[in-house]
């Protein structure tokens, strides 16, 4: 830890003094800082509760952000270090773990419902009449990564629709460009999340083509949020607090979804206007992350030639996420 400043010192008895505290009281209750990468959709609501109403807080932590377009972006910053959690999906966790990086996942963040509706769904301009694999063969679908879980997922609903994967083009355009990219006729049809899914709909812009995770695993676990084994070994503490912040912020997200406190929750890291999040559907957050859903995504991912090698859930889960 480095040196306070004297200005800093200061500022630090100044608070203490009005608290009743010296200042080393109020040195040694000073929060834990971590650092972790986002990504601006419903997904990560729960982490953003836990900032905001103060759960993180009262777990000893100050919880800094920095958003990213993809899951996928923010792992090579975890292992480097420059982040200490990072947001991020299965398949993306999952082949760095392969690539000996020591990802772990320490807690959920969003799953598929066992039925649709759901947050994630294949999207195309209204009147376009796509239904299946087959009417995309040819066609440049977008998605925010290549190579992660709704690249993969995608080309899987392709296949099990009657198309060829290999006869779509996947571009890369991050989530809050994508309505418009699919609008302007840059691409045929995308992949989109909440909140920027519904509002698509919701404003007659774009029209359903399918369920990605729901055709092809019901109620699988979608997102994580991954440490490195290092860092884990390291501060076993603040990995329990993070889960205990986060567990809060989850059960606030259940217990006010459709609230106005919860839309304008959403609407400060989503920067979507309040009255277009209001009919979102969300499915309901869930603690725990379950290995049998992990071990179906490892087997996909096998099947589609990115993955080889013995990698399971018991691997990838560290002992919060179970």
């Amino acid at each position: 830890m480095s040196l306070l400043s004297r200005r800093q010192f200061h500022r630090v008895a100044a608070s203490a003094a009005v608290a009743g505290l010296s200042p080393l009281a109020a040195l040694a209750q000073a929060p834990v800082k971590i650092r972790a990468s986002v990504v601006p959709i419903i997904d990560t609501a729960a982490l953003h509760a836990a900032i905001q109403k103060g759960f993180f807080a009262a777990e000893g932590l100050e919880v800094d952000l920095t958003p990213t377009a993809g899951g996928a972006v923010g792992l090579p910053a975890l292992a480097a270090g420059q982040v200490q959690v990072a947001f991020s999906n299965i398949v993306s966790t999952a082949l760095g773990a392969a690539q000996g990086l020591g990802f772990k996942i320490i807690a959920p963040a969003a799953n598929a419902p066992d039925a649709p509706p759901e947050g994630t769904a294949l999207v195309a301009a209204r009147g376009k009449g796509f239904k299946t694999g087959k009417d995309l063969e040819g066609k440049r679908v977008a998605v925010n990564n290549r190579s992660n879980v709704i690249w993969l997922y995608s080309r899987a609903w392709v296949e099990a629709t009657g198309g060829d994967p290999s006869r779509v083009t996947y571009v890369e355009v991050p989530f809050p460009q994508m309505t418009d990219a699919i609008k302007g006729g840059q691409v045929d049809a995308g992949v989109l999340v909440d909140p920027f899914l519904s509002t698509g709909i919701d404003s007659g812009a774009l029209e359903l083509v399918g369920w990605p995770f729901h055709s092809v695993q019901k109620g699988m676990s979608i997102s994580q949020y991954v440490a490195t084994e290092s860092f884990i070994k390291s501060n076993p503490k603040t990995i329990d607090a993070f889960v205990r912040g986060l567990d809060k912020g989850i059960d606030w997200m259940n217990s006010n979804a459709g609230s106005p406190e919860w839309v304008k929750l959403i609407a400060s890291f989503t920067k979507l206007p309040e009255d277009r999040l209001k009919k979102l559907h969300v499915a309901p957050f869930k603690k725990t992350v379950d290995p049998r859903s992990v071990d179906a995504s490892l087997a996909l991912m096998r099947k589609h030639g990115m993955l080889t090698g013995p990698l399971a859930s018991k691997d990838l889960l560290h002992v919060a996420a179970r």
